[in-house]
């Protein structure tokens, strides 16, 4: 599993780096269907099948909002693979949707919200840090040594939240990472496990994910 996360980081990476090495293996024609399939399937279920596009590539299953431009990006067959329309109060329909995805040790989830002039990445994030707050009572500041990526030209600063959850005894790492592309905040949700060796690296493989999403989004949202 490490070595398949390392893969698909190194693929998400690729755009920023200008380079990418060959994978060990290029995925199967099987392994390709069943990405597609399982795209079409999210697709289908978020009940605005017309607001996404399927661009499954490398063996995973990858939808863009067409809007946004933001990509979830899934390993075919997660337990909570899923995406969202958010609809009510005064949102218009496809201005707020999400996705959730499981990667490993990591259970991810990302935002796409258009809440107009005057909201920025900071808001976002101290937005979710109260919501971490109100969800984990026990919910303490992450102050141990952070890694954090450079976003990619056009993404406005990344803002942070980060914090850790449950006992001493079996800890666990929870963060938000929200920046600003056109007229659009973008969430990452991160929650992992909170060993004191494993927080560096949750960060860094998190931290290449979003910035993967940015780059999707910074390119532009298309049909």
């Amino acid at each position: 599993m490490i070595g398949r996360l390392a893969a698909i980081a190194a693929l998400l990476a690729a755009p920023l780096a200008g380079a990418q090495e060959a994978p060990e293996q290029a995925p199967s024609a099987q392994q390709l269907a069943t990405a597609s399939a399982e795209a079409d399937a999210l697709i289908a279920g978020s009940g605005a099948p017309n607001l996404f596009v399927n661009v499954s590539s490398d063996g995973l299953a990858k939808v863009r909002h067409k809007a946004s431009g933001l990509v979830c990006t899934f390993l075919p067959g997660a337990e909570n693979n899923n995406l969202v329309l958010f609809e009510g109060g005064n949102v218009r329909r496809g201005d707020d949707i999400g996705c959730n995805a499981d990667f490993g040790p990591l259970y991810l989830t990302y935002y796409a919200t258009r809440y107009g002039p005057g909201y920025s990445a900071i808001d976002s994030a101290r937005d979710a840090a109260a919501a971490i707050r109100n969800r984990y009572p026990d919910a303490r500041p992450y102050e141990g040594a952070s890694a954090t990526a450079e976003p990619p030209a056009g993404a406005g600063e990344v803002a942070y939240a980060g914090f850790m959850i449950g006992s001493d005894d079996a800890p666990r790492y929870t963060q938000a990472l929200t920046a600003k592309v056109g007229e659009w905040i973008f969430k990452q949700r991160m929650t992992a496990d909170g060993g004191e060796d494993a927080v560096l690296s949750h960060q860094i493989m998190s931290g290449i994910f979003f910035n993967g999403a940015l780059e999707a989004a910074v390119a532009g949202p298309r049909p």
